[in-house]
């Protein structure tokens, strides 16, 4: 009897009625598994979109109270449609009044096409008072401590502080990456005239400023230099930075700049797939090799050149020479700067 009342109710289970909660039962397991093994995945499988990273390893090497979820807020919050952020480190030193942050900001405002990037630059502090100064001036700041350094005063090149405060530069970038956005990376001391966003190409991964550039933008015997690059965000480039910051134990006394330049010839590129340019000088410029006219330069970085007291007066020189080229009538073509900074070694 029980037997006979079982079948009579699984005659009216229809073979349609049972695919339809078998497919809903794989859509549900589709929704959990998918995001679970995104987050629990290694590095090499991850596309550098949306989500939480943060390398295990380097975690503990920035301050413990910076998240993905504080660091995503103040990407966000400045980001263009593309997910693309314009980041610029500054700190007490070169944030103080009439310092090189002012020399810097001014150059968006008074630049072809560039006052509305002023939307899309985050700035990201090393120190209390720096971030003090960003938050009265600017909508995007954003601060970077690391537990146990100073990173407040002037960093002359190539001492312990100033090789630790590029490295943690590096190490932030690659969060950054990590959480899905690209970046154009500016340091504070480079003057922007035109957006240089048509310079880029849309192919390659990582595209670097020249401090000597020899004409072909994909020949690794250029000079790179750290200060400016468009960076998009992929699983390539989120590898190649963990391969830069992790290389600078073989290099202990080089900055990020130099190890760069050890490392960009070495299998190891290749086999991330990473497709490197350089930018060429005569456009995104600078002290060092300063072939840019009035009329072709998009960015003027005060490169080869020690020491901020150099760099404000030269910089200085250059805001003004803009200006003068600017002005009605006005047949300049090319700049005074660099003076101080060729004295300063």
């Amino acid at each position: 009897m029980m037997n006979q009342q079982l079948e009579n109710k699984l005659q009216f289970i229809q073979p349609t009625t049972i695919c339809k909660y078998a497919t809903i039962l794989c859509v549900c397991v589709f929704t959990i598994v998918i995001p679970l093994s995104y987050y629990y995945s290694p590095i090499e499988q991850r596309d550098g979109r949306r989500g939480f990273y943060m390398s295990t390893n380097h975690n503990a090497e920035l301050n413990s109270s910076v998240t993905a979820d504080d660091l995503e807020s103040a990407l966000e919050k400045a980001s263009m449609p593309n997910r693309t952020v314009i980041i610029t480190t500054i700190n007490a030193a070169w944030a103080k009044e009439n310092s090189i942050l002012d020399l810097y900001l001014r150059s968006f405002r008074i630049g072809e096409g560039t006052q509305h990037l002023l939307d899309n630059l985050l700035f990201v502090a090393l120190d209390q008072e720096a971030l003090k100064r960003c938050e009265q001036i600017h909508p995007h700041c954003y601060i970077l401590l690391k537990e146990g350094s100073d990173f407040s005063g002037e960093k002359v090149i190539m001492t312990q502080g100033y090789l630790d405060m590029m490295w943690a530069r590096i190490l932030f970038l690659k969060h950054v990456l990590a959480l899905g956005y690209s970046f154009v990376f500016s340091d504070a001391d480079i003057l922007w005239f035109r957006s240089p966003f048509k310079l880029f190409d849309d192919k390659a991964d990582f595209q670097i400023a020249s401090d000597y550039y020899n004409g072909n933008p994909h020949d690794l015997s250029n000079s790179p230099n750290g200060g400016f690059n468009f960076v998009r965000s992929s699983n390539r480039s989120i590898r190649f930075y963990e391969w830069w910051y992790e290389s600078r134990t073989s290099y202990p006394n080089l900055h990020d700049q130099d190890v760069l330049n050890k490392i960009k010839s070495e299998k190891k590129l290749s086999e991330i797939g990473l497709k490197m340019l350089f930018l060429d000088t005569k456009y995104v410029s600078g002290f060092c090799e300063r072939r840019a006219s009035l009329n072709d330069v998009f960015t003027m970085h005060a490169n080869c050149c020690k020491g901020m007291k150099a760099k404000i007066a030269d910089l200085t020189l250059i805001l003004q020479d803009w200006a003068s080229y600017c002005s009605p009538n006005s047949s300049a073509v090319h700049w005074r700067a660099p003076d101080a900074c060729l004295h300063s070694w």
